[in-house]
């Protein structure tokens, strides 16, 4: 008889439990390789385990959750022996700080190994994605998987038992009195990783505009010199603060957003200060040395005369800005305020589903476990959180963000990129 693999499965979610149940029932002895342990994942396979304490080879976890280390103590209170529990520490190194003296997000044991022997000399194996968690097991995560079948001397199950022993050897026993200390060693890891995941923190309410224009190569401004501009009518923008960042290309990027991305390569870069905004259109004459035509797109024209008499279109305001500097720090721009949070976006027909036993034997397990997850359904995109803070110009100001079309844009966050 060959060794034979079957692709588990076809559909992303689909419930495993069930089949590993079974082949665990049917096994005289199994062993378990898994990355993460919750209550509601040991609560699916735990009926088969009890079932015969001692078919039970190793259990080697490399992490969980304080709950399912209580679990770990139920399954040795109904006749597991403790000596067949381990847990895989990872590696990690000493950093030499004081607030965190080793690094907390380390390589850890990630091995998913079902290891099942059977009668007749055969074995089983599940090797893929599946932790011992309700979500893997129950088919509600996105898993992928194969199972093998066949003779127990084959050489492919050699190498399965020797990875179980290998990674056996390098795990700890399980300690009842220790669950608190494994516990937060797992903890110490997701808070390590949390900081891996660099959500930068950095950012300022500094409003910018932004102007991304054409220009001959001999017409650049100098210090002190004032250009105008126009911007969209009711965006607030406070004078002497406010700066312009204005990017001179020789020809304009395609788009907006890939001005933006274009910006550090641009021909030209200046730093400018606002002097001034007239919403109400009312400046007849204006002191400028550069006006920025923006139709049909923008072009940095010199005034010859210092003198532009300006004729915005309805709904625009005038702007004067004063050239501060031939360089612009390098920053990242964001076009609406921090939001406190997302909420996500579903799928009106794609939904997670459980088989009616799988579902029955998760709920049993202690309120507050993820087996209580309620059916979930596909997100397909994130949505600022309804109630939300908006700026008071919100409706202005997304006429000059980059859906608009407008190269003439304006930030209300942004941050240094040196502080990366």
């Amino acid at each position: 008889m060959s060794l034979t693999s079957t692709v588990l499965f076809q559909q992303p979610q689909q419930e495993i439990a069930s089949l590993i149940v079974s082949r665990i029932e049917a096994s005289s002895a199994t062993s378990i390789i898994t990355g993460f342990v919750t209550p509601g994942g040991l609560g699916l396979i735990q009926s088969a385990l009890l079932s015969r304490p001692m078919r039970l080879g190793d259990l080697v976890i490399g992490a969980a959750t304080y709950p399912a280390f209580e679990a770990l103590d139920n399954l040795i209170s109904a006749g597991i022996s403790a000596a067949r529990l381990r847990i895989h520490l990872g590696h990690t190194y000493l950093t030499g700080g004081r607030k965190n003296p080793f690094a907390r997000y380390h390589p850890m044991l990630h091995s998913k190994v079902y290891y099942m022997e059977l009668p007749a000399d055969k074995a089983c194996a599940f090797i893929g994605s599946h932790n011992v968690t309700s979500f893997a097991l129950g088919g509600s995560n996105g898993e992928a998987s194969v199972m093998l079948e066949g003779p127990r001397d084959s050489s492919e199950f050699a190498k399965i038992r020797e990875h179980i022993k290998i990674a056996t050897n390098q795990a700890v026993p399980y300690d009842p009195a220790l669950k608190e200390a494994f516990a937060w060693w797992s903890r110490e890891f997701i808070e390590g990783l949390k900081v891996e995941i660099g959500l930068p923190q950095n950012w300022t309410a500094d409003r910018t505009i932004l102007i991304f224009a054409t220009a001959d190569q001999r017409n650049r401004p100098r210090a002190n010199d004032h250009i105008y501009f126009e911007i969209p009518e009711g965006i607030a923008i406070e004078s002497l603060k406010t700066e312009v960042h204005l990017f001179l290309f020789s020809t304009l990027p395609s788009s907006p957003s890939q001005a933006l991305a274009s910006a550090p390569s641009a021909d030209a870069h200046f730093t400018c200060r606002t002097l001034g905004a007239e919403n109400r259109q009312g400046n007849l004459e204006v002191a400028a040395n550069w006006r920025i035509e923006t139709t049909p797109f923008p072009v940095l024209t010199p005034v010859p005369s210092s003198q532009y008499r300006p004729s915005p279109p309805r709904g625009m305001q005038q702007v004067r800005a004063e050239v501060r500097g031939s360089s612009v720090q390098p920053f990242e721009y964001l076009f609406e305020r921090e939001r406190a949070g997302w909420d996500p976006l579903f799928s009106d027909h794609d939904q997670v589903s459980q088989p009616r036993e799988i579902l029955d034997r998760a709920m049993a397990q202690p309120k507050g476990s993820e087996a209580a997850a309620k059916v979930s359904r596909l997100v397909v995109g994130l949505t600022p959180r309804t109630g939300a803070a908006k700026e008071n110009d919100e409706a202005a100001l997304k006429l000059a963000a980059p859906e608009s079309g407008s190269f003439v844009l304006v930030s209300v966050r942004r941050r240094k990129r040196d502080a990366d």
